[in-house]
This record gives C-alpha cells, structure tokens and sequence, in this order.
C-alpha cells in the first residue's frame, strides 16, 4: 500500500538548504517539498529551480504556516530563530526539524521540547553526525569493547575560517552574538554531542574561551575540560583560527586507544597487547539512513527518531556551561 504522500515546507533556503537539505528530502520516497520561506527572493529561486519546482513561495514562515500546505517543516533559519519559528510550527500542528544548535539556551531549548510534547509532533534537531558512518562505526567499536571501559577522550575540531569566510560567505550572523553566532554553537555542538555519545552525559565543564578575529563579537576558540557522570574526563578544542583544518578523535580505554581523524582515514585501535587494529571506510556500517530519511521514518511512526529534541536540550546545555565557565575564566559550571 502507497504511503500518504509527506508534505514538507523548508522554512530557510541559505547554504544549508541549498547544499543538504533540499537536496537530500528531493531523494525521500512518497515526500514532497510543498512550500520554501525565506526573506530573499533569489534563494528560494535557486532551491525551487534545482528541487522543488511546483513550491509554493513565502516570505515570512507565518503565511506558510497558515497555509495548510505542509505537514511537516525544517527550521534552518539563524539561531536565534529557531526557538520562535520551532514554537509557532509545532503550535500549528507542524512535525519539526531544527537546525542545530538548537537554540539560543538551555531555557529556550526546553521550551521548544515542552512545545512538542504538548502538541504531540516530532522534534527532531539536525545533528547530522549520528547518522555518518565513521562516527556509527566508532560508537559500535566502543561498545563492542575493543578498547575496554572508555577512561578518557579528547576531540579537535579546528578550521581555518569562520561560515562567513568560507562555508557561507557574507554569512554575518555565524559571528554574531546576538544571531546565535560562534564556534561553540557552530561547531562545538557536533563534538559535544559526540563526546556524550560515546562517554555519557556531561556532569560539569571548565573552559577557556577566546576571540581572536578582531571584527567579530562571539568566542572563536575554545578549550573545555569535562568531567563525565561516572568519573571520566573529557577535552574539547575549538578554533576558526588554525592555519589548517583538521578533526581527530582520541579515546582512551582500559584496554586501547581509539585514534580518528576523517572519514578517509581508517580508524585505528592501539591496544595494551601492542597490537593494532585498523577499520576503514569500507568496513563502516551500510545503509544508513540520513537524517531526512529518519524524520519521515519517525512521522509516519515506523522507526523512532535518534536525534529528538531531548539529546538537542543535553548538547545545549554543555554548549551554555562551556559559555559560562569561559566567561567566568575557567571556573567549573556544573550542567
């Protein structure tokens, strides 16, 4: 039997929508994208020309959402949008999927969860690394315990420029503070949300921040030390000032040491035996659904959604206390 055919509205047609999630709802079976919003006219254009041609067109997500025209909507829409726009969708009986970060704080984070329960409607945040390959494979290494009882683990994530200067150019609000702007929501958001995917939640951070660049008004680096309930320990570093872009992931174990570094590169186990294990790419998981296909999968009720609203309230939460803690020079910030 034929499913009832999925109406989408995409709320936000910059980079994001342009290059993921257009693109990627265009490939989603019995999904339609029904309706685009965007105060630029030319960005919807270009999202209607390339995926959505019979779209119809909004410039401000109110209209859209009285529109009868969507079942469903994404909010990729500057930070300090989200919570507004995520609380009127889901008021509207709209099933919602953020962009991450999910808010502006922990406070408006837990409203916008409080906002679904009461409607009834998924809340899905868009944290797109649970549904890659490379990090699925690293979660099943540890919990297949190839490295023993995870100890400790450290995770850098550094590039070269800030969205504005690269991913998105002119893109002004990735630093801007009163936008949402800045690494820690930006990029610290994947990590974190990493780090208690494999660790456990966070119970308290300390944390060094920094603004480098001289236009800019949000932190730009970062370094966080994190305690684990449980006892282990965390590092977390941050920067849109490195002379090279690089990523790696190193988790110590009773047994071994987990080394990661991108997707190109096998991921390698250095164990107490002196042994060495490597996982490459054509080791990872297969057939993965992306994140797309996890939101229509959880609206129709057949598969539950991995990154609903409550794992985006836990990342915002660390995400303030690394805030808070670099703004009180270091000091520990229990989350």
């Amino acid at each position: 039997m034929k499913e009832k055919t999925l109406r989408v509205g995409l709320i936000g047609c910059g980079m994001i929508t342009q290059r993921s999630h257009a693109p990627s709802f265009a490939q989603v079976r019995d999904l339609q994208i029904t309706a685009l919003c965007d105060p630029i006219p030319e960005r919807m254009a270009t999202v209607r020309d390339a995926h959505a041609p019979d779209a119809a067109l909004f410039a401000n997500y109110e209209e859209l959402l009285a529109s009868g025209l969507v079942d469903a909507v994404t909010v990729a829409t500057p930070v300090h949008l989200h919570g507004p726009v995520t609380i009127a969708a889901l008021k509207a009986g709209c099933h919602v999927l953020c962009e991450k970060p999910m808010a502006m704080s922990r406070g408006e984070a837990a409203e916008m969860v409080d906002a679904a329960r009461a409607a009834g409607k998924i809340l899905q945040i868009n944290l797109s690394r649970r549904y890659d390959p490379f990090y699925q494979m690293i979660a099943q290494l540890i919990a297949d315990g190839r490295i023993g009882e995870p100890r400790h683990i450290r995770a850098s994530r550094v590039h070269t420029t800030a969205p504005d200067q690269g991913w998105s150019p002119g893109a002004r609000w990735f630093v801007t503070k009163a936008q949402g702007g800045g690494i820690v929501g930006d990029i610290g958001v994947h990590v974190g949300d990493m780090m208690q995917w494999y660790m456990g939640p966070v119970e308290s951070v300390s944390a060094h921040t920094a603004t480098i660049r001289p236009d800019i008004d949000v932190v730009d680096n970062a370094t966080a030390l994190f305690r684990f309930r449980g006892g282990t320990t965390g590092v977390l570093e941050l920067s849109w000032t490195s002379p090279v872009n690089r990523m790696c992931f190193e988790i110590q174990g009773t047994e071994g040491v987990l080394l990661a570094t991108t997707q190109k590169e096998p991921v390698r186990i250095l164990r107490r035996d002196g042994t060495t294990e490597e996982y490459g790419p054509d080791q990872f998981p297969q057939g993965v659904r992306n994140s797309f296909e996890c939101f229509a999968d959880a609206i129709r009720g057949t598969a539950p959604t991995p990154g609903p609203g409550e794992i985006g309230l836990s990342i915002q939460a660390v995400l303030d206390a690394i805030l808070e803690s670099g703004a009180e020079g270091g000091a520990p910030v229990s989350v």
